[in-house]
């Protein structure tokens, strides 16, 4: 289970000046066709400067995903889009605080601030992406009674997003993950995970897995 708490406290320094580097993007360029589709994870007004669960001077990454998009004719974007009293917040269990963990029938749970409520501006994408090719927003994390990490399958491992299809019916073969939260974005096949907490965007400016 990814540790949102942890990944905020040790990324802003080291990520952003890995993002910003020329080197860092000659290092991480990659072959760009009509196979290939940029993901766009959770780029939401919670996980900006000023949100509840906020990265810090994750308002840096916009620009980079948005220049990045630029090479991409697939696009996809995810939001998290929790119910009122999801599962995963901790105003919902007594005497608990963010940051703790509680069990459920899919295993440990980190209990996190309220954030991204469907319909709130919290919830909403950043107003400062510009990617007008963007095809699809998948929003995920709907289920009041299972978490989502994934931009492809929720936390019990087994509710999908419909991600993985779409994918698949457009033909798509590469997918480059970008984002500014902090989930872990899981491949549908087992065993392979982009190695992000997400949030390293920053650093994680372009992460390759073949389909």
């Amino acid at each position: 289970m990814p540790d949102r708490r942890r990944i905020l406290a040790g990324l802003a320094t080291t990520a952003i000046a890995a993002v910003i580097s020329r080197q860092a993007w000659a290092a991480t360029s990659i072959k760009v066709d009509e196979a290939s589709a940029l993901l766009v994870i959770d780029v939401q007004n919670c996980f900006l400067p000023g949100g509840s669960l906020a990265v810090k001077d994750g308002e840096q990454v916009i620009p980079v995903i948005n220049r990045i998009a630029k090479g991409f004719a697939n696009v996809v974007m995810t939001q998290d889009w929790h119910t009122p009293g999801h599962i995963s917040f901790a105003s919902v269990h007594a005497g608990k605080k963010p940051f703790e963990t509680i069990d459920l029938a899919y295993g440990k749970q980190v209990l996190w601030p309220d954030h991204c409520v469907q319909g709130t501006d919290g919830a909403s994408l950043s107003k400062d992406l510009s990617i007008p090719q963007a095809a699809l927003v998948i929003r995920k994390g709907f289920h009041k009674d299972v978490d989502s990490y994934s931009a492809f399958t929720e936390a019990d491992g087994k509710t999908t997003t419909g991600l993985a299809a779409y994918l698949k019916a457009r033909q798509i073969e590469s997918k480059t993950p970008a984002a500014a939260s902090t989930p872990r974005v899981r491949s549908p096949k087992p065993g392979r995970i982009w190695p992000t907490p997400a949030s390293s965007v920053f650093s994680q400016t372009i992460f390759r897995s073949r389909a």
